[in-house]
């Protein structure tokens, strides 16, 4: 077959039956072909063969929120700690949020974070730009839309920037992510402890937000991220705003907050919300589940709760927690695909070469062993710790593939992938 470089037979699941595969990928490290059973092979190619009885291959996972720090905040985490531990969870594509130090909502920093990510990522690349603070760098950035997959909405832009935002829906044609809390509710002090900060910032400004947002909305595809209450998926769903969510928000409750190891922003919500994001979880209301991968040093959140920053350390406990759902049949295979593989995608607008093993695609994959069972501990994250340690989960990825190439292998990081960034612009991806 002309331009292959690679094979892998793989077993997966095609409705509710395994099934063997054989997977040509050519030397762009894209699928140029996929054949049902294990074909016999002529010629020197180079087999992988992932059918052992105990594997389940499956498209590479997506996670299109990740904060992976690097520039003035390499000591919190770095592009090559924060990948090595994305693709050790079966991540094959992570998607950047922009508040770094220095800021990204410039066309100069977004250019050296490509560059960066180019040199030292692990998995596929994309990165979202920031609100900027003139209309003047805004339309630059509209003119280099190949270097970015969106934008990035954070509460203290909604009113400071509101007539910039108010610009940027009104002419751009693709995905802006919102943090959909507003913004006095966000920068007062605290009127209780660590557990109940979910009263101080209450889940329904979410609905707020996302109803003022789309009053104004022109051209753009609005998206609610790590969404924290229980009627965003319906409400989107009636103004056709896609939402995700994070397991920070249905594994844990408020009352298992006791130190800043959990101090996430929006806060985790009390036992009752988070039985009814569960439900919504498992009854395929999300468009994806996310990581919001936030990681921080050990020695800040070793700090007072109230001055210790937020967020939680998630890659690598994400994609564990939604196999262990599928591994325990509380999540059905389509759904376990829709939230890690397919969702993501079409949210990112890539859905016809990314998330699907089938030709033209992305020749991404996560090998998982359903039957290993494991206790979750950061293995790569600068963080240290992931406010998840000793739970335990079922189903361990095994390898994950990147374009092609073996990247992770039973617990090691063996090679640097040619790492794709991906863009705004609708399949459009850059070597």
């Amino acid at each position: 077959m002309k331009d292959v470089c690679n094979v892998f037979y793989i077993r997966t699941l095609l409705g509710s039956s395994l099934t063997d595969l054989t997977i040509y990928v050519d030397c762009r490290g894209f699928i140029a072909e996929v054949k049902l059973g294990k074909e016999p092979l002529i010629g020197g190619y180079r087999v992988n063969d992932l059918t052992s009885s105990k594997l389940i291959t499956l498209p590479g996972f997506i996670d299109i929120h990740a904060h992976l720090r690097d520039f003035e905040l390499s000591y919190k985490e770095d592009l090559a700690s924060g990948s090595s531990a994305a693709v050790s969870s079966g991540y094959t594509l992570v998607c950047d949020m922009p508040n770094t130090r220095p800021y990204i909502d410039n066309v100069e920093v977004v250019r050296r974070r490509v560059e960066l990510a180019r040199k030292h990522s692990y998995v596929d690349y994309g990165v979202y730009c920031g609100i900027p603070r003139s209309e003047k760098v805004l339309n630059e950035l509209f003119t280099h839309r190949d270097l970015y997959v969106g934008f990035k909405i954070y509460p203290e832009d909604i009113w400071s920037k509101y007539d910039l935002i108010k610009y940027l829906l009104s002419k751009y044609e693709g995905l802006v992510l919102v943090h959909a809390e507003l913004p006095e509710y966000v920068s007062r002090d605290s009127m209780h402890d660590l557990s109940l900060r979910y009263i101080d910032r209450p889940s329904w400004n979410e609905l707020t937000v996302m109803k003022m947002l789309y009053s104004i909305n022109g051209k753009a595809k609005l998206h609610l991220t790590h969404s924290t209450h229980p009627t965003s998926p319906y409400y989107c769903r009636r103004l056709n705003i896609t939402v995700d969510t994070t397991p920070a928000y249905f594994t844990l409750s408020s009352d298992d907050v006791m130190d800043c190891w959990r101090k996430a922003n929006p806060p985790i919500p009390d036992p009752a919300t988070r039985t009814l994001i569960l439900h919504n979880v498992l009854s395929g209301l999300y468009d994806a589940v996310v990581s919001d991968h936030a990681p921080h040093s050990p020695y800040e959140k070793r700090l007072d709760w109230r001055v210790c920053p937020s967020g939680l350390a998630m890659i690598e406990v994400t994609s564990r927690i939604l196999i262990t759902l599928f591994a325990k049949g509380l999540l059905d295979h389509k759904l376990l695909l829709k939230y890690l593989c397919s969702g993501p995608a079409r949210i990112l607008g890539i859905e016809s070469s990314f998330g699907c093993l089938s030709k033209g695609y992305r020749a991404s994959f996560t090998v998982i062993d359903i039957s290993k069972e494991g206790v979750i501990k950061l293995r790569y994250s600068r963080a240290g710790k992931s406010g998840f340690e000793g739970l335990r989960y079922r189903g361990e990825v095994i390898k994950t593939i990147v374009g092609g190439e073996v990247v992770y292998d039973s617990g090691e990081v063996i090679l640097k992938p040619n790492t794709l960034i991906i863009s705004g612009l609708a399949n459009v991806v850059k070597g």
